[in-house]
């Protein structure tokens, strides 16, 4: 009976040892995936903030700004 009772807890605690090793496991790639939304979510905020510069840049009004500011200074040289 003593032996069957030790073989059973030994069994048993390398089964949660098996089972904690998972979870930790499962912990880390959490971690993992959070560190990398987390660099996609700048990655993304620096492209829009790009897109809304090209925009602004490529916007008609600020096409004809530039295009009277280059004509105002052909005409004084």
């Amino acid at each position: 009976m003593s032996r069957k009772l030790i073989i059973s807890i030994l069994v048993i605690s390398f089964a949660f040892l098996e089972l904690l090793a998972v979870r930790q496991k499962q912990i880390n790639t959490v971690h993992e995936m959070a560190i990398l939304h987390q660099a996609i979510n700048e990655c993304n905020e620096t492209i829009n903030t790009l897109s809304i510069r090209i925009e602004s840049t490529c916007s008609p009004v600020y096409l004809q700004q530039t295009h009277a500011s280059s004509d105002l200074i052909d005409e004084n040289n």
